[in-house]
């Protein structure tokens, strides 16, 4: 039937053999497949999961650290600002109090120079008049001089 040299009863003999070590295999695997179950799959799925969830909550740490450096980033540079702000009102106060000061000793320089200058202006005045006074006696003494060398008279 099957075309070989053996007999019909070779062929079920062996296809018995074959039936039973098909199962003997089969067996052999399904042992082999529980005992790698244990020994080898298993533990390398329980590492690949622990990796996994090392990694995500790596990932998860790394997000607050920059979120939080972010954060600290934004305040510094926040305060930066406010400390910028603050000392150009501080250099503008000082800035004013100092335009103030000076715009009033420079008022105060010029009253002293206005009254300094109306206390010299009566001086010369006076040294003005003193000198007409003394001038107008002289010039008429130098008058009357003039007037009697002309005449011929001395006085």
């Amino acid at each position: 039937m099957c075309g070989g040299n053996f007999s019909d009863e070779e062929e079920k003999d062996a296809l018995i053999n074959l039936n039973f070590t098909l199962v003997i295999q089969l067996v052999n695997f399904l042992i082999l497949l529980v005992v790698l179950n244990f020994l080898l799959f298993k533990p390398i799925l329980r590492v690949i999961d622990e990796r996994e969830k090392v990694l995500k909550e790596s990932n998860e740490i790394k997000e607050k650290f920059t979120v939080m450096a972010d954060e600290g980033i934004s305040r510094y540079e926040r305060k930066l600002l406010e400390a910028k702000q603050e000392a150009m009102a501080v250099r503008m106060s000082l800035r004013n109090e100092v335009m103030t000061d000076f715009r009033k000793k420079v008022f105060q320089a010029k009253e002293k120079g206005l009254e300094e200058f109306e206390v010299a202006r009566r001086e010369i005045s006076r040294e003005a008049e003193k000198s007409r006074v003394v001038l107008k006696k002289q010039a008429d003494e130098l008058g009357a001089l003039i007037a009697s060398r002309l005449a011929g008279r001395e006085m």
